[in-house]
């Protein structure tokens, strides 16, 4: 069986809750659905309640990787697939695909291939860039690739390392140790709501930006404010009292 891990956090913002539900659901084959949900302010835990194929937990989880974790930690599968909360999979075969590769004793983890939701030509080349060229010689897969993995190397490695941003590069490093990533023959369609909202190149830049500094080691808290710009996209931030 297949554990799908889907953190949440205000989902209906970009419109790719209801779709990734949709998706999920339909997939073919054994599978278990898991949402781990923090306090949300737009509905989005309400609306995974109605949906009876998923495992609902609410959760006080301040970022990404602690809700991810705390699915893990909850889920059966022998494969767990850690899925990003602004993309889809391919339709209805996908989980069996990923059960499939696994079957090679020599997969250890895997990702799909990679596409934004608009077509430009940097967004291709970026696509392109962390598909073909990031996890052969890096070893890296960001989780808007939706990451499978058997769960025994995820228990092993300790989870998805607790940080606020860069917590998928952490992993594939700590995964990267037994392998290289398999990388499946279909394409996820990802959000790109932040190059919409910031523009392509503005948030190019930032991102790069973001690169330089997480190799300097400078603290994530601050890059990922950085990154969020006061909007709570990963992580949630307490509230300021008056005169703090």
């Amino acid at each position: 069986m297949i554990s799908v891990v889907l953190p949440c956090l205000n989902e209906l913002r970009h419109g790719y809750l209801p779709k990734i539900a949709e998706n999920l659901i339909a997939q073919q084959g054994e599978k278990e659905l898991i949402a781990v949900v923090s306090p949300s302010q737009d509905g989005t835990l309400e609306i995974l309640k109605q949906l009876p194929e998923f495992h609902v937990i609410e959760s006080e989880a301040h970022n990404r990787a602690q809700r991810l974790n705390e699915g893990v930690w909850a889920s059966q599968g022998d494969i767990i697939l850690l899925h990003h909360p602004a993309t889809v999979l391919p339709a209805k075969t996908a989980l069996m695909t990923i059960t499939q590769s696994f079957q090679d004793p020599e997969v250890t983890w895997s990702g799909f291939q990679h596409q934004f939701d608009l077509d430009h030509w940097l967004l291709r080349y970026t696509s392109w860039y962390s598909t073909v060229i990031r996890p052969r010689w890096g070893r890296i897969l960001y989780l808007d690739h939706c990451i499978g993995v058997r769960r025994s190397l995820l228990i092993k490695i300790g989870g998805v390392p607790d940080i606020d941003i860069f917590e998928d590069t952490l992993l594939s490093q700590c995964l990267g140790q037994y392998g290289a990533p398999m990388i499946l023959p279909d394409s996820v369609i990802t959000s790109a709501r932040r190059y919409r909202d910031r523009g392509i190149y503005r948030q190019a830049v930032l991102n790069q930006a973001l690169k330089m500094m997480y190799h300097l080691n400078l603290d994530p808290r601050w890059m990922n404010r950085l990154y969020e710009r006061k909007i709570q996209i990963n992580v949630t931030y307490p509230t300021r009292r008056d005169g703090e």
